[in-house]
């Protein structure tokens, strides 16, 4: 279910609570699955809508789905997902507002424009709107999202949320075209790939909500990952391996991503939501690196936010640089950050001139 640090479950832990393990993704259904069998399922809310391109963007579209609409959902990529924890900002948005506030994370792994749009689809679909969509804008949030176009887009969930009547293209054929139909009138085609979840719904589980990644790592019901810091000298090391690869070019903006950024921001306005853009830049170590190589890389990164909150009419609060609190444990590796420093991060958020007030003035206002 969502919940925020002020109510029971596993958010607001820097630990990994250990969720029961849940069904296993991108099985092949059951020879004996019939249609209605999938559909008393799908009307219990035993099984999600339909299987999507991972299991931890399902786990996350479930737990969003449960319970009661947020009040602020998080927009972004794996850095959002890994660096905005929404335990901490709800507690800090809650005591400004006198008030119980509750925040989700929506970013996710790999998620360019593409992906944040097909979720702000589905949340409008399912009438799961918030008052409030917070987006982060990584360093390379301009580009386009491949993987989207590529897997995403030709999953059973997009079928099912994002119709069907798309342009041809090279990611797009009659192939496609003809699956897509199919998945949206017969269920057992549309759970063809969730063998996983059929067997976990004949058990008699619930939806899943977090997920135990590995060992050490974990998505949480407020749709946080998990993952383990280093200290800053290990992330400086990670950062220069990443620099012997090779300099990974200037950030840019790519036309087909800054018009799903605009779709995204328009489909999220006209259901009543409040659009506010943030960045989250690299850690201090690997900036500097890019920094050394790439003359003004880092005005670079901020001209590609500026581009896309521009494109889209949306007010963007930038953000130069992790503050004095970085250090040891508080990243994963030389981009993202680990639960430690998400804390800080968020806090850094929270105090970031104007926001803070562009906030509080959305979330005293009556939903439309």
């Amino acid at each position: 279910m969502v919940t925020s640090s002020i109510s029971s479950g596993t958010s607001g832990s820097t630990e990994p609570p250990g969720p029961p393990k849940g069904p296993k993704f991108h099985q092949s259904a059951p020879p004996d699955l019939t249609d209605g069998e999938v559909g008393a399922y799908l009307e219990s809310k035993a099984l999600p809508l339909a299987p999507t391109h991972g299991g931890a963007f399902e786990t996350m579209v479930n737990a969003v789905s449960s319970g009661s609409t947020p009040d602020v959902i998080i927009f972004g990529d794996s850095m959002v997902q890994q660096g905005v924890d929404p335990a901490v900002l709800s507690d800090l948005l809650s005591v400004q507002r006198g008030e119980p506030v509750t925040v989700f994370n929506g970013a996710s792994s790999r998620a360019r424009w593409g992906i944040n749009r097909l979720l702000a689809r589905y949340l409008v679909n399912q009438a799961k709107v918030p008052k409030l969509a917070l987006v982060g804008i990584t360093t390379r949030a301009g580009e386009d999202d491949v993987f989207y176009a590529t897997e995403a887009s030709t999953t059973a969930f997009s079928a099912v949320v994002e119709g069907c009547e798309r342009l041809l293209s090279d990611t797009w054929d009659e192939s496609n075209q003809m699956a897509c139909e199919r998945t949206q009138t017969d269920l057992v085609f549309r759970f063809r790939d969730g063998g996983g979840q059929i067997s976990w719904a004949r058990d008699g589980h619930p939806l899943q909500t977090s997920l135990q990644l590995d060992a050490d790592s974990t998505l949480r019901d407020d749709g946080m990952i998990l993952h383990p810091g280093v200290d800053a000298d290990e992330a400086e090391r990670i950062s220069d391996k990443r620099m012997e690869r090779g300099f990974p070019g200037f950030p840019r903006n790519d036309e087909d991503s800054t018009e799903q950024f605009k779709d995204m921001v328009r489909i999220l306005e006209r259901a009543g939501v409040t659009v506010l853009a943030f960045e989250v830049p690299y850690t201090p170590v690997h900036q500097d690196n890019l920094e050394q190589v790439g003359r003004n890389y880092n005005a670079r990164r901020h001209q590609v936010a500026v581009n896309l909150a521009t494109a889209a009419d949306v007010p963007l609060y930038p953000v130069e640089r992790f503050g004095p609190w970085w250090g040891d444990g508080d990243s994963r590796d030389a981009i993202h950050l680990s639960p430690q420093g998400a804390k800080d991060f968020t806090k850094q958020l929270s105090e970031l001139p104007g926001l803070r007030e562009a906030v509080g003035e959305r979330l005293a206002e009556e939903s439309p």
